[in-house]
């Protein structure tokens, strides 16, 4: 009998597998109602799965799953008796053989199992669906298969949501066009931060003429799949049962998808994504998050009730959410208006999702917002906190979306867009680094680099009374225009708000003057009631500024490049400091160097003279003696170059400049001016000197012998009544050192472009006369050398006068006629010379004989020293070379000469000396030694008279 039984099951199991290959589900239907017992619900789940055809249309064969799901299967409507003989085809051995043969698939698949699945009309409708997707593509007929059985089981359930919708759109809804379509399975085996990517993967803008879709990927695509993360992990994994003991804060974030032991969650991942497409596109990141609410806005397409979300997990994830979209203003490396308007945007949405204030608009400053921050706010921040792996971090106060950290985006967001509308854009990571971790130096620096930035030649006088205003503001975020000192005292919050106030308006001033605003600058500076900065600030502040574009100036014309604009900005504050010894040596500075603009000079190595190599100079004054040999007949400019030299002096530029301010005392000042008055004399005397020089070697003796004569006075005993002997002696030595100097060149030069000879008798008298000068300035130990020049000279002189002469006598002989000394005859017509003739003829023959022997006579035995230097001080006594002591000034040239001449020379000319003339040398010659013994003899031993 039990033969007879399985004989019967097997061909009725044969018969239900060719009505299932047939697609015949009527009769399949009416086979399974019939013979319940043998076509039990497993085994025509399993025929269905293997043999049913996958294009069968599934409304065909769900009733006959809701008959079997509830175990009441009945005849279908309209369906004829249909009876099975099962010998008709086959032999019993033959269908008990096709049986064991039919090799049918299980209901439910490894992967499902291990999900905890129990149900077997979910298994078998979730096997079905990866079946058909396989053979036909069609998502629509797998979605008719699934949604009648929608509530029968939760993880049916979850596998419905997170799959079909998703897909579907992704495949057919979203992006048509792409031909690489995801499979179920392969959609199935999607898993991490991996899935993510390639599930927005085709939200990418395609060149700019698509708008981003990354929203609606989130909603529509990312956001059903995430809600079946937990149950594809545990299909891929054998993971236990988490442990009731947790924590209910981290129950509630595993129930919501934020923590799966060490992996990451897939809303974690989605905000990594997010992120991370700031990095490259940040107008991408910012259209997502300003048209996806987060976690919270997904599309289930209807499959899932929105309340049955925890109000816990909801504010999770949407804080979580939140944090990512401030994390996204801190990533972008975006400086334009446009990327921090959209990045205030983001600020606005974060506090409409979390009901937080609303951050104030960019344009406002008054109402800046710095209530919500406080000092326990900022000193939770570090540098730690800005790392982009650090950001995403719950406890991350600057993502953290609460009011403080809002505020204080809000607030670096305007200051960003103050800096780049100040023609310096900082990013928003670099400008919220600034205010709160740098250090002085640093903001220092971004303050000067700012300044530089503003594009002074668009700025007019009201426009940078508005920069001054926003700078302050970016120093402290709570100042305000009207109540300028509101924030004394408080902590300042601000990009520069580690640099004092004054450092500030220091700052500030140096950019105002280099943007040429001359009126601002005075205004509040130097006029209003209220001095930001001390005047005293203000005067170093400003000659500093001078000195800058003075020691940048190419050109010395105070018309032309920076000394022009030193010129007009000392021009500006000139009235307003009266008095200041640091203007009066600007000005002074800028004269000098206008004036030497007007000559060619180049310094070593052919290297252009700029007007920084004054100040750079050890001795400026030496430029002047450079000026004097690259510029032939300059030194016929001597009062120009006298006034430049005194300006540099009054420049502070002199040798015995000194170091003491202004403000060290009475005594100082006096001793200052009273240096600068010894500066000025002496730069006078040098320049002089090198004239005089330069004039000697271009072979101007007459012009350096003038200079010498009419320019070169030395100085006289009313200079040092007020000084100490010890001070006489040292200064008059250093004067006179020029002097001497002077007068020794031009007397031992020989050369000349004159109109006289070097050796004519009126240049050799000028070079004694010089040289009778020299010896009495020089000191005794150049005494010798002079001597030995006058000496030289003086015989040259001698020489001189014994050849003309001689020449005279030659030329007088020639004209005489020959007849008185050789008897020749007269010429014809001639007439004979009288006695009276003859007697005055050899009369001048004794004359002339008698200057030359006396000449003879002083080249045999020379004169001394004494007898040189004697008459010195009464000859110079005329011209401009007053002397000391000169104890003969009231006689004559011809008295004294004569009292002081030696006793042979009065014998020799004694017998003429009526008719012969006092001769200038001879004078000069007795001055010396008079001059000497009375005004310098003691240097050199020389006994008084």
């Amino acid at each position: 009998m039990a033969d007879l039984q399985d004989i019967e099951k097997a061909h009725i199991i044969l018969e239900a597998v060719q009505f299932a290959a047939s697609a015949d589900v009527s009769s399949l239907h009416q086979l399974v109602a019939r013979e319940p017992e043998v076509l039990q619900l497993k085994l025509v789940l399993r025929i269905l799965l293997t043999y049913l055809p996958e294009s069968t249309e599934a409304q065909l064969y769900v009733d006959l799953l809701h008959q079997l799901a509830t175990d009441t299967v009945h005849q279908p409507p309209q369906s004829s008796s249909h009876s099975v003989q099962p010998g008709n085809k086959l032999s019993d051995e033959d269908a008990q053989k096709r049986v064991r043969q039919l090799h049918l698939l299980p209901v439910a698949e490894e992967q499902d199992l291990r999900a905890g699945c129990t149900d077997q009309i979910s298994l078998f409708l979730i096997h079905r669906a990866r079946k058909i997707d396989d053979e036909t593509g069609s998502i629509q007929e797998v979605q008719q298969l699934l949604e009648p059985f929608l509530d029968r089981d939760p993880y049916l359930r979850t596998w419905i949501i997170s799959n079909i919708p998703p897909l579907r759109r992704l495949n057919y809804e979203y992006y048509p066009q792409v031909d690489a379509a995801y499979t179920l399975e392969a959609f199935e085996r999607l898993d991490g931060r991996p899935a993510i990517d390639s599930l927005l993967s085709r939200s990418a803008r395609a060149g700019n003429e698509q708008p981003i879709q990354s929203a609606r990927d989130l909603r529509g695509v990312v956001g059903p799949w995430v809600y079946g993360e937990k149950s594809r992990k545990r299909r891929k994994t054998h993971h236990d049962r988490r442990r009731d003991s947790l924590t209910i804060p981290r129950t509630i974030e595993r129930n919501a998808g934020l923590d799966d032991g060490d992996d990451h969650s897939a809303w974690s991942d989605v905000n990594e994504w997010i992120v991370e497409l700031a990095l490259r596109d940040f107008a991408a990141a910012a259209d997502t998050v300003e048209q996806w609410d987060g976690p919270n806005d997904v599309d289930y397409d209807g499959f899932r009730d929105e309340e049955e979300m925890d109000d816990d997990i909801h504010g999770i994830l949407a804080q979580r959410y939140a944090q990512a979209g401030l994390a996204t203003i801190h990533v972008t490396s975006g400086t334009s208006v446009a990327t921090f308007e959209r990045s205030h945007s983001i600020l606005k949405k974060v506090a409409r999702l979390l009901g937080l204030q609303e951050p104030p608009a960019l344009e406002e400053t008054q109402n800046s917002g710095t209530s919500a921050l406080s000092k326990y706010y900022l000193d939770q921040l570090s540098e730690i906190h800005l790392l982009h792996n650090a950001l995403l971090r719950p406890e991350n106060p600057l993502t953290l979306p609460e009011n403080p950290s809002l505020a204080f985006a809000s607030l670096v967001l305007r200051s960003c867009i103050l800096l780049q509308k100040l023609g310096y854009p900082r990013t928003y990571r670099a400008v919220a680094g600034l205010a709160a971790f740098s250090r002085r130096e640093e903001q220092m620096e971004e303050l000067h680099k700012t300044l530089q930035k503003i594009p002074v030649r668009t700025r007019d006088n009201a426009s940078w009374a508005e920069v001054r205003q926003q700078i302050l503001w970016l120093r402290d975020w709570r100042y305000n225009a009207t109540e300028p000192n509101i924030s004394d005292g408080e902590t300042l919050l601000g990009v520069f708000c580690r640099i004092g106030r004054v450092d500030v308006e220091v700052e500030l001033l140096k950019a105002l003057l280099r943007a040429s605003c001359y009126t601002v600058a005075v205004h509040v500076y130097c006029t209003q009631d209220q001095h930001p900065v001390p005047k005293e600030m203000v005067e170093r502040t400003v000659v500093n500024v001078v000195m800058s574009f003075y020691d940048g100036a190419s050109n010395g014309n105070r018309t032309r490049g920076g000394i022009r604009k030193a010129s007009e900005i000392l021009a500006a504050f000139d009235n307003h400091f009266p008095g200041s010894k640091s203007f009066s040596e600007a000005n002074a500075l800028i004269a000098a160097t206008h004036s030497m603009s007007f000559y060619s000079l180049t310094l070593q190595h052919g290297v252009p003279f700029q007007p920084v190599n004054i100040r750079a100079s050890k001795d400026p004054l030496s430029l002047i003696g450079r000026i004097l040999e690259q510029n032939p007949r300059s030194y016929t400019k001597l009062d120009d170059l006298i006034e430049i030299g005194q300006n540099l002096v009054r420049a502070g530029l002199g040798p015995n400049e000194t170091t003491a301010e202004s403000s060290t005392g009475q005594k100082q000042l006096i001793d200052r001016l009273q240096h600068q008055d010894q500066d000025l004399v002496e730069a006078s005397r040098r320049i002089m000197s090198m004239a005089i020089e330069a004039a000697l070697s271009e072979g101007d003796f007459d012009t350096a012998y003038s200079y010498i004569v009419n320019r070169l006075p030395p100085t006289t005993s009313g200079a040092y009544k007020e000084q100490s002997p010890t001070q006489q002696s040292q200064e008059a030595r250093t004067e006179d050192n020029v002097s001497w100097r002077s007068a020794y060149l031009a007397g031992r030069a020989s050369l000349s472009k004159g109109s006289h000879s070097p050796y004519s008798a009126r240049r050799l008298e000028q070079r004694l006369e010089l040289l009778s000068l020299a010896v009495l300035l020089a000191p005794s130990s150049h005494l010798a050398e002079i001597l030995q020049v006058w000496r030289a000279v003086e015989g040259d002189l001698s020489s001189l006068l014994a050849r003309e002469a001689a020449e005279e006598d030659q030329w007088n002989s020639k004209g005489d006629g020959s007849k008185l000394s050789k008897g020749s005859t007269t010429l014809p017509g001639g007439f004979a010379p009288s006695s009276v003739d003859i007697d005055q003829v050899a009369n001048q023959k004794a004359r002339r004989q008698s200057r030359v022997t006396a000449a003879a006579a002083n080249e045999e035995a020379p004169m001394g020293l004494f007898d040189v230097a004697r008459g010195a001080a009464q000859a110079f006594s005329k011209n401009a070379f007053p002397l000391r002591g000169a104890a003969s000034a009231t006689k004559s040239p011809v008295e004294e000469a004569t009292r002081q001449r030696p006793l042979s020379m009065s014998s020799d000319s004694g017998s003429d000396g009526k008719e012969e003339r006092v001769r200038k040398r001879d004078m000069v010659a007795n001055a010396v030694t008079g001059g000497l013994a009375s005004g310098i003899g003691w240097v050199i031993g020389a006994p008084k008279s």
